[in-house]
Protein backbone atom coordinates (compact mmCIF):
# COMPACT_ATOMS: atom_id res chain seq x y z
CA UNK A 1 0.00 0.00 0.00
CA UNK A 2 2.74 2.54 1.24
CA UNK A 3 4.66 1.92 -2.78
CA UNK A 4 1.31 2.45 -4.59
CA UNK A 5 0.66 5.65 -2.70
CA UNK A 6 4.35 6.38 -3.11
CA UNK A 7 3.69 5.81 -7.05
CA UNK A 8 0.52 7.43 -7.61
CA UNK A 9 0.45 10.70 -5.65
CA UNK A 10 2.54 12.59 -7.59
CA UNK A 11 0.31 12.38 -10.48
CA UNK A 12 -2.73 12.73 -8.49
CA UNK A 13 -1.38 15.95 -6.71
CA UNK A 14 -0.18 17.07 -9.76
CA UNK A 15 -4.00 17.04 -10.71
CA UNK A 16 -5.10 18.36 -7.57
CA UNK A 17 -3.03 21.41 -8.16
CA UNK A 18 -4.11 22.25 -11.74
CA UNK A 19 -7.72 21.67 -11.04
CA UNK A 20 -7.40 24.02 -7.80
CA UNK A 21 -5.93 26.88 -10.16
CA UNK A 22 -8.53 26.33 -12.85
CA UNK A 23 -11.19 26.94 -10.22
CA UNK A 24 -9.93 29.44 -7.50
CA UNK A 25 -6.93 32.08 -7.37
CA UNK A 26 -3.72 30.94 -7.76
CA UNK A 27 -1.94 29.39 -4.19
CA UNK A 28 1.69 29.26 -3.11
CA UNK A 29 3.51 27.22 -5.53
CA UNK A 30 4.98 24.22 -3.11
CA UNK A 31 8.82 23.99 -3.12
CA UNK A 32 10.08 21.93 -6.10
CA UNK A 33 11.80 18.28 -5.64
CA UNK A 34 14.74 20.16 -7.83
CA UNK A 35 15.57 22.57 -5.08
CA UNK A 36 16.09 19.93 -2.35
CA UNK A 37 20.17 19.60 -2.60
CA UNK A 38 20.68 15.87 -4.19
CA UNK A 39 22.91 14.68 -1.23
CA UNK A 40 19.41 15.71 1.05
CA UNK A 41 17.40 13.19 -0.88
CA UNK A 42 20.29 10.83 -0.98
CA UNK A 43 19.98 10.97 2.65
CA UNK A 44 16.18 10.70 3.13
CA UNK A 45 15.97 7.42 0.19
CA UNK A 46 18.79 5.94 2.09
CA UNK A 47 16.85 6.10 5.61
CA UNK A 48 13.09 5.77 4.41
CA UNK A 49 13.99 2.61 3.11
CA UNK A 50 16.04 1.13 5.70
CA UNK A 51 13.03 2.15 8.00
CA UNK A 52 10.74 -0.22 5.99
CA UNK A 53 12.75 -2.50 5.03
CA UNK A 54 13.13 -3.95 9.31
CA UNK A 55 9.41 -3.65 9.95
CA UNK A 56 9.35 -5.63 7.05
CA UNK A 57 10.92 -8.13 8.85
CA UNK A 58 10.82 -7.58 12.39
CA UNK A 59 9.54 -10.82 13.44
CA UNK A 60 11.87 -13.21 11.72
CA UNK A 61 14.90 -10.59 13.45
CA UNK A 62 13.12 -11.46 16.89
CA UNK A 63 13.89 -15.31 16.25
CA UNK A 64 17.26 -14.79 15.03
CA UNK A 65 19.00 -12.60 17.72
CA UNK A 66 16.91 -15.02 20.13
CA UNK A 67 18.79 -18.30 18.75
CA UNK A 68 22.22 -16.42 18.21
CA UNK A 69 22.06 -15.85 22.11
CA UNK A 70 20.10 -18.74 23.54
CA UNK A 71 23.05 -21.07 22.07
CA UNK A 72 20.34 -24.19 21.86
CA UNK A 73 19.55 -25.85 18.70
CA UNK A 74 17.28 -24.73 15.85
CA UNK A 75 13.65 -25.67 15.87
CA UNK A 76 10.23 -24.37 14.71
CA UNK A 77 8.98 -24.35 17.72
CA UNK A 78 11.74 -22.62 19.72
CA UNK A 79 11.79 -20.08 16.94
CA UNK A 80 7.91 -19.22 17.54
CA UNK A 81 8.02 -19.50 21.37
CA UNK A 82 10.21 -16.40 20.93
CA UNK A 83 7.88 -14.50 19.77
CA UNK A 84 5.48 -15.11 22.34
CA UNK A 85 6.15 -11.60 23.83
CA UNK A 86 5.67 -10.13 20.95
CA UNK A 87 6.36 -9.94 17.20
CA UNK A 88 7.59 -6.70 17.04
CA UNK A 89 9.77 -6.76 20.58
CA UNK A 90 12.08 -3.63 19.94
CA UNK A 91 11.14 -2.52 16.69
CA UNK A 92 10.94 0.96 17.49
CA UNK A 93 14.69 0.94 18.42
CA UNK A 94 15.16 -0.91 15.42
CA UNK A 95 12.98 1.18 12.57
CA UNK A 96 15.47 4.27 14.01
CA UNK A 97 18.57 2.24 14.28
CA UNK A 98 17.96 1.38 10.63
CA UNK A 99 17.17 4.60 9.16
CA UNK A 100 19.78 6.24 11.02
CA UNK A 101 22.14 3.21 9.44
CA UNK A 102 21.13 3.16 6.18
CA UNK A 103 20.55 6.54 5.84
CA UNK A 104 24.11 6.95 6.88
CA UNK A 105 25.48 4.08 5.21
CA UNK A 106 24.67 4.81 1.43
CA UNK A 107 25.45 8.58 1.19
CA UNK A 108 28.44 7.94 2.78
CA UNK A 109 29.74 4.75 0.51
CA UNK A 110 29.02 6.55 -2.36
CA UNK A 111 31.30 10.13 -1.02
CA UNK A 112 33.85 7.84 0.11
CA UNK A 113 34.04 5.92 -3.22
CA UNK A 114 34.13 9.45 -5.27
CA UNK A 115 37.10 10.51 -2.82
CA UNK A 116 38.64 7.65 -2.43
CA UNK A 117 38.47 7.17 -6.60
CA UNK A 118 39.59 10.64 -7.48
CA UNK A 119 42.68 9.48 -4.89
CA UNK A 120 43.58 6.82 -7.33
CA UNK A 121 45.43 7.14 -10.38
CA UNK A 122 43.88 3.87 -11.86
CA UNK A 123 40.26 5.40 -11.79
CA UNK A 124 38.67 7.84 -13.89
CA UNK A 125 35.55 9.81 -14.63
CA UNK A 126 34.27 7.54 -17.66
CA UNK A 127 35.93 4.15 -15.95
CA UNK A 128 34.75 2.29 -12.78
CA UNK A 129 37.25 2.67 -10.02
CA UNK A 130 39.87 0.23 -9.09
CA UNK A 131 37.82 -2.99 -6.43
CA UNK A 132 40.11 -1.92 -3.21
CA UNK A 133 38.43 1.19 -3.39
CA UNK A 134 35.14 0.20 -3.55
CA UNK A 135 35.58 -2.42 -0.87
CA UNK A 136 37.75 0.33 1.67
CA UNK A 137 34.46 2.53 0.76
CA UNK A 138 32.08 0.17 2.11
CA UNK A 139 34.31 -0.50 5.21
CA UNK A 140 34.71 3.00 5.87
CA UNK A 141 30.83 3.66 5.77
CA UNK A 142 29.68 1.20 7.73
CA UNK A 143 32.17 2.14 10.13
CA UNK A 144 30.63 5.59 10.20
CA UNK A 145 26.91 4.32 10.62
CA UNK A 146 27.47 1.74 13.28
CA UNK A 147 29.64 4.15 15.96
CA UNK A 148 26.65 6.99 14.82
CA UNK A 149 23.67 4.64 16.12
CA UNK A 150 25.41 1.51 18.11
CA UNK A 151 23.50 2.71 21.07
CA UNK A 152 20.03 2.25 19.09
CA UNK A 153 21.86 -1.16 18.12
CA UNK A 154 22.36 -1.93 22.39
CA UNK A 155 18.57 -0.90 22.84
CA UNK A 156 16.84 -3.01 20.51
CA UNK A 157 19.44 -6.19 21.04
CA UNK A 158 18.43 -5.65 24.83
CA UNK A 159 14.40 -5.08 24.17
CA UNK A 160 14.20 -7.91 22.09
CA UNK A 161 15.64 -10.27 24.91
CA UNK A 162 15.52 -8.31 28.21
CA UNK A 163 14.26 -4.98 29.13
CA UNK A 164 10.96 -4.63 29.93
CA UNK A 165 8.79 -3.90 26.20
CA UNK A 166 6.94 -0.74 27.88
CA UNK A 167 9.94 1.29 29.08
CA UNK A 168 10.73 2.13 25.40
CA UNK A 169 13.89 2.71 23.64
CA UNK A 170 15.18 5.70 25.90
CA UNK A 171 13.84 3.57 29.43
CA UNK A 172 16.15 0.62 28.05
CA UNK A 173 18.95 3.05 27.30
CA UNK A 174 18.60 4.31 30.74
CA UNK A 175 18.05 1.47 32.76
CA UNK A 176 21.52 -0.23 31.38
CA UNK A 177 23.06 2.82 31.95
CA UNK A 178 21.63 3.34 35.50
CA UNK A 179 22.37 -0.70 36.42
CA UNK A 180 25.95 -1.09 34.15
CA UNK A 181 27.08 2.34 33.85
CA UNK A 182 27.32 4.29 30.38
CA UNK A 183 30.67 2.25 28.68
CA UNK A 184 27.51 -0.38 28.66
CA UNK A 185 26.05 1.66 25.66
CA UNK A 186 29.11 0.64 23.53
CA UNK A 187 29.71 -2.78 24.91
CA UNK A 188 31.07 -4.68 21.93
CA UNK A 189 32.11 -2.12 19.73
CA UNK A 190 35.34 -3.10 18.61
CA UNK A 191 33.51 -7.07 17.92
CA UNK A 192 31.26 -4.57 15.81
CA UNK A 193 33.73 -3.05 14.08
CA UNK A 194 35.91 -5.90 13.13
CA UNK A 195 32.06 -7.88 12.27
CA UNK A 196 31.25 -4.50 10.46
CA UNK A 197 34.61 -4.00 8.28
CA UNK A 198 34.28 -7.68 6.46
CA UNK A 199 30.67 -7.48 6.27
CA UNK A 200 30.04 -3.91 4.59
CA UNK A 201 32.92 -4.20 2.53
CA UNK A 202 31.99 -7.75 1.03
CA UNK A 203 28.06 -6.76 0.81
CA UNK A 204 28.60 -3.05 -0.69
CA UNK A 205 31.56 -3.79 -3.07
CA UNK A 206 29.60 -7.17 -4.22
CA UNK A 207 25.64 -5.34 -4.74
CA UNK A 208 27.85 -1.77 -6.71
CA UNK A 209 29.80 -4.17 -8.79
CA UNK A 210 26.40 -6.50 -9.81
CA UNK A 211 24.36 -3.46 -10.10
CA UNK A 212 26.81 -1.79 -12.29
CA UNK A 213 26.92 -4.95 -14.94
CA UNK A 214 23.05 -5.05 -14.43
CA UNK A 215 22.64 -0.69 -15.75
CA UNK A 216 25.38 -1.54 -18.49
CA UNK A 217 22.76 -4.50 -19.65
CA UNK A 218 19.88 -2.14 -19.30
CA UNK A 219 21.52 0.75 -20.94
CA UNK A 220 24.35 0.00 -22.96
CA UNK A 221 24.68 3.11 -24.41
CA UNK A 222 25.85 4.68 -20.57
CA UNK A 223 29.54 3.27 -19.87
CA UNK A 224 30.69 6.14 -17.66
CA UNK A 225 30.15 6.04 -13.47
CA UNK A 226 27.78 8.82 -13.40
CA UNK A 227 25.80 8.10 -16.05
CA UNK A 228 25.33 4.21 -14.55
CA UNK A 229 24.40 6.13 -11.17
CA UNK A 230 21.73 7.68 -12.91
CA UNK A 231 20.38 4.68 -14.81
CA UNK A 232 17.26 2.30 -13.08
CA UNK A 233 17.20 -1.24 -12.90
CA UNK A 234 14.54 -3.05 -12.43
CA UNK A 235 12.73 -4.28 -9.38
CA UNK A 236 13.67 -8.33 -9.96
CA UNK A 237 16.93 -7.98 -10.42
CA UNK A 238 17.84 -5.50 -7.87
CA UNK A 239 16.09 -8.04 -5.93
CA UNK A 240 18.53 -11.23 -6.92
CA UNK A 241 21.35 -8.80 -6.93
CA UNK A 242 20.54 -7.89 -3.10
CA UNK A 243 19.62 -11.30 -1.64
CA UNK A 244 23.10 -12.63 -3.53
CA UNK A 245 25.33 -10.06 -2.16
CA UNK A 246 23.86 -9.91 1.28
CA UNK A 247 24.03 -13.62 1.53
CA UNK A 248 27.43 -13.87 1.03
CA UNK A 249 28.50 -11.28 3.00
CA UNK A 250 26.74 -12.42 6.01
CA UNK A 251 27.76 -16.24 5.83
CA UNK A 252 31.48 -15.35 5.48
CA UNK A 253 31.05 -12.74 8.36
CA UNK A 254 28.40 -14.85 10.75
CA UNK A 255 30.97 -15.88 13.84
CA UNK A 256 31.45 -12.20 14.44
CA UNK A 257 28.19 -11.71 14.51
CA UNK A 258 27.37 -14.14 17.02
CA UNK A 259 29.81 -12.75 18.82
CA UNK A 260 28.52 -9.04 18.55
CA UNK A 261 25.16 -9.87 19.35
CA UNK A 262 26.12 -12.10 22.54
CA UNK A 263 28.52 -8.93 24.07
CA UNK A 264 25.62 -6.63 23.73
CA UNK A 265 23.91 -8.72 26.11
CA UNK A 266 25.75 -8.59 28.83
CA UNK A 267 28.11 -11.89 27.78
CA UNK A 268 31.52 -12.12 27.08
CA UNK A 269 32.00 -8.32 27.85
CA UNK A 270 35.58 -8.05 28.48
CA UNK A 271 36.59 -10.00 25.79
CA UNK A 272 37.96 -8.84 21.75
CA UNK A 273 36.63 -10.57 19.15
CA UNK A 274 38.99 -13.48 18.08
CA UNK A 275 38.97 -14.03 22.43
CA UNK A 276 35.36 -14.59 22.81
CA UNK A 277 35.17 -16.69 19.24
CA UNK A 278 37.85 -19.06 21.31
CA UNK A 279 35.71 -18.50 24.36
CA UNK A 280 32.75 -19.78 22.88
CA UNK A 281 34.33 -22.41 20.98
CA UNK A 282 35.71 -24.17 24.22
CA UNK A 283 32.51 -23.71 26.44
CA UNK A 284 29.79 -24.59 24.36
CA UNK A 285 31.20 -26.26 20.99
CA UNK A 286 32.43 -24.82 17.41
CA UNK A 287 28.58 -25.04 16.36
CA UNK A 288 27.57 -22.11 18.89
CA UNK A 289 29.25 -19.83 16.71
CA UNK A 290 27.39 -21.32 13.47
CA UNK A 291 23.88 -21.52 15.08
CA UNK A 292 21.38 -20.10 13.46
CA UNK A 293 23.16 -19.52 10.13
CA UNK A 294 20.50 -20.68 7.89
CA UNK A 295 17.52 -18.42 9.50
CA UNK A 296 20.50 -15.72 9.03
CA UNK A 297 20.99 -16.08 5.63
CA UNK A 298 17.24 -16.63 4.74
CA UNK A 299 16.91 -13.27 6.85
CA UNK A 300 19.50 -11.04 5.48
CA UNK A 301 18.71 -12.33 1.90
CA UNK A 302 15.66 -11.57 2.69
CA UNK A 303 16.36 -7.97 4.45
CA UNK A 304 18.98 -7.19 1.72
CA UNK A 305 16.38 -7.92 -1.36
CA UNK A 306 13.86 -5.62 0.30
CA UNK A 307 16.01 -2.85 1.24
CA UNK A 308 17.58 -2.46 -1.87
CA UNK A 309 14.13 -2.68 -4.31
CA UNK A 310 13.14 0.00 -1.87
CA UNK A 311 16.31 2.21 -1.63
CA UNK A 312 16.30 1.93 -5.64
CA UNK A 313 12.39 2.46 -5.87
CA UNK A 314 13.09 5.95 -3.44
CA UNK A 315 16.03 6.95 -5.30
CA UNK A 316 13.54 6.97 -8.52
CA UNK A 317 11.10 8.61 -6.61
CA UNK A 318 12.82 11.47 -5.08
CA UNK A 319 15.40 11.39 -8.68
CA UNK A 320 18.26 11.15 -6.68
CA UNK A 321 21.59 11.26 -9.40
CA UNK A 322 18.97 13.04 -12.20
CA UNK A 323 16.93 9.91 -12.32
CA UNK A 324 13.47 9.31 -13.29
CA UNK A 325 10.39 8.43 -11.41
CA UNK A 326 8.99 5.01 -12.84
CA UNK A 327 5.84 6.86 -14.21
CA UNK A 328 7.91 9.45 -15.49
CA UNK A 329 9.46 6.41 -17.90
CA UNK A 330 6.15 4.64 -18.34
CA UNK A 331 3.93 5.98 -21.30
CA UNK A 332 0.61 4.41 -18.83
CA UNK A 333 1.39 2.90 -15.77
CA UNK A 334 4.33 2.49 -13.67
CA UNK A 335 4.47 -1.51 -12.97
CA UNK A 336 6.06 -2.70 -16.57
CA UNK A 337 9.22 0.31 -15.89
CA UNK A 338 9.42 -1.45 -12.22
CA UNK A 339 9.92 -4.83 -14.10
CA UNK A 340 11.74 -3.89 -16.75
CA UNK A 341 9.91 -3.99 -19.05
CA UNK A 342 9.42 -1.24 -22.06
CA UNK A 343 5.93 0.79 -22.79
CA UNK A 344 4.58 -0.78 -25.65
CA UNK A 345 5.33 1.83 -29.02
CA UNK A 346 2.02 2.35 -31.49
CA UNK A 347 2.87 0.90 -34.87
CA UNK A 348 4.28 -1.62 -33.53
Amino acid sequence: PLLTLALLLPPLAAASLTGERRRGPSLPSPPRLADVPNSVRHVLASAASGAVGVTTLAPLEVMRVNMMISGRGWSLRRAFASLEGGWYRGNSADVLAAAIRVGITMPAFATYKRLLQRASEEGSSSSPPPEWTVLAAGALAGCTASIACYPLEVARTRIAVACDVRLGVLGCLASVVREEGPLALYAGLLTTLAGVLPFNALKLAAYDRLRTKAATLQDPARNGRPDLDATSVPVPLVAAIGAASGCFAATSCFPIEVVRRRQMAGEFVGLGPLSAVVAIARTEGARALTQGVGLNCVKVAMSNSLGFVFYELAMDVLRVNGRQPPWARSDRFPLPSLLGLKPAVSGE
